[in-house]
């Protein structure tokens, strides 16, 4: 007996051992020299870091290492490193790092915040059941009616940013709670817009030290203003989701809010408060992606007329001049696509993705990886990869035609890869090909506002993009702007109508 428990011992003392050491002999991946105490804080890039990263990789190779104070940051700057970790190894990388202001303000109820583990996969869980492609499909009736407003307010305005957030914010909300927001300035958005710019603000990365030195989350609250602010605006977080997600039960028609509280009964881990967060965050996130999206649509078209021109003539060939293009067009429309899939990449609106952490120490290339590391897909220098992205620099929505195989990286990866894609998809393919049917966009020649400027792009939070220009859009003819206005007086305005045929088909499918 006792030698048996004299060889376990030995065992673990000795796997423990050769762990040290493994862990000792390995070094972390190189990266710019750091200072004592505060590491590489120093070097941080206030405008663009995804531009510094990049520089940084031309040097150090495309994983590198990072000290922000006491945290360790291993930043990933090709395709074969992230796919290598990200994907291959999602086990390991499937995390998210402690972000302690982010999680004091949503206190553990945001999904892409939370570490990977059974409450992610329960929450996971339950937004597929509303998000996946095959429910996607059913919203497309939704979608239609969307684009078919935008395009119709097109007509009378060039305020692009305005009609694109409403366009955008409209579908999600109408989606997730059951009402359309006809005009983009009502009450709910601008509550909604309000909180989104104060929460980002308070969470933005670099802003407080207890980010880079966590020792500092023992600081008493009377001491610690993150702390007091992260308090306020949960209650305010809170308060919001709430109270839409018990509107949103009270209405009429099908939305995701019922369909969630549904699919929850099976499971008593899931609150209502979280339940509200489930469906709050997908508002908060959605809208204003897809709509700082389609402002680098309209910044390439206006820059790459040949684009435009190529993809005007494939709308022509398939759609004509005396209607809009449908969904049911878009399988005929692969330049279409492949213009949407550039617009992604060639100025991807998350340019530094969302980061990973590590949950166990781990080797790659010769190179430690430690355990609690947050590692940072560099969406940036992936999307400009010479060597996947033959001349990476250059719109060209061609590359996608001649390889349909190309890595689409702003949906993220592994595990982490966002939920929402097909929708997000969905909308900005069929926006893009009525926009482009309809109109020629180009500079705005009849004011003095700035042009349009693709080297630069301004960042708020993880968003990025365009910087501030003007842009105009010139209908294509008399018979195309009555075909605008014909079908969008013709459609199906009434929200509870279309939520509810959405229920409909869900009672006589299999989703």
């Amino acid at each position: 007996m006792y030698s048996s428990v004299f060889l376990l011992i030995t065992l673990i003392l000795g796997y423990g051992l050769s762990l040290f050491v493994k862990r000792n002999r390995l070094s972390l991946p190189p990266g710019p020299p750091r200072l004592p105490l505060i590491g590489n804080l120093h070097q941080s890039a206030k405008e663009e870091p995804w531009k510094r990263y990049q520089e940084w990789h031309e040097t150090y190779g495309p994983i590198m290492s990072l000290k922000y104070g006491q945290k360790t940051l291993i930043v990933l700057g090709n395709h074969q490193v992230t796919r290598d970790l990200l994907d291959k190894r999602s086990s390991l990388y499937s995390s998210r790092p402690q972000m302690l202001v982010a999680d004091r303000v949503t206190k553990g109820l945001h999904i892409g915040l939370l570490p990977y583990g059974e409450r992610w996969k329960t929450h996971r869980r339950l937004q597929a059941g509303f998000l996946n492609v095959h429910m996607s499909q059913l919203y497309r009736d939704l979608q239609d009616i969307e684009s078919k407003q935008l395009t119709y307010e097109m007509l009378s305005t060039n305020d692009f940013p305005g009609r694109f957030h409403r366009y955008s914010a409209s579908l999600i909300f109408a989606l997730g709670y059951g009402k359309r927001m006809m005009r983009g300035d009502e009450h709910e958005i601008k509550e909604a817009d309000a909180l989104i710019k104060n929460i980002t603000e308070v969470t933005m990365p670099g802003r407080w030290l207890v980010d880079a030195f966590p020792i500092l989350k023992y600081l008493p609250r009377c001491l610690a203003q993150w702390k007091q602010r992260g308090d306020e605006f949960h209650m305010r977080e809170t308060s919001l989701f709430t109270r839409n997600m018990g509107r949103a039960l009270e209405a009429k028609p099908w939305n995701w809010v019922k369909k969630v509280v549904e699919s929850s009964k099976d499971s008593e881990r899931v609150s209502a408060e979280e339940l509200s967060y489930l469906v709050g965050i997908i508002y908060q996130t959605g809208g204003d992606t897809t709509a700082a999206a389609l402002e680098v649509f309209v910044m390439a078209s206006v820059l790459h007329p040949e684009a435009v021109s190529y993809a005007q003539h494939e709308l022509d060939d398939v759609v004509g001049t005396d209607r809009l293009p449908s969904f049911d067009d878009l399988p005929k429309l692969p330049y279409i696509n492949a213009f949407v899939k550039e617009v992604l990449r060639w100025r991807p609106i998350a340019p530094l993705g969302l980061p990973h952490s590590v949950t166990q120490d781990d080797e790659y290339m010769g190179y430690l990886i430690p355990k609690g590391a947050t590692v940072l897909p560099n969406i940036w220098s992936l999307s400009h990869e010479n060597e996947v992205f033959e001349n990476a620099a250059l719109f060209r929505p061609e590359r996608w035609i001649e390889n349909p195989n190309l890595p689409l990286d702003p949906f993220g990866f592994g595990r982490r890869i966002c939920p929402g894609r097909h929708i997000a998809l969905n909308s900005l393919n069929i926006i893009v090909a009525r926009l482009l049917w309809g109109y020629d966009i180009g500079h705005d020649t009849d004011s003095a506002g700035p042009r349009a400027d693709s080297s630069k792009l301004r960042h708020f939070g993880l968003l990025a993009q365009p910087t501030h220009f003007k842009a105009s859009f010139r209908v294509r003819g008399q018979e195309r702007q009555s075909a605008i206005q014909r079908e969008w007086k013709d459609s199906v305005k009434d929200t509870d109508e279309i939520l509810d045929s959405i229920k409909a088909k869900l009672s006589s499918q299999s989703y």
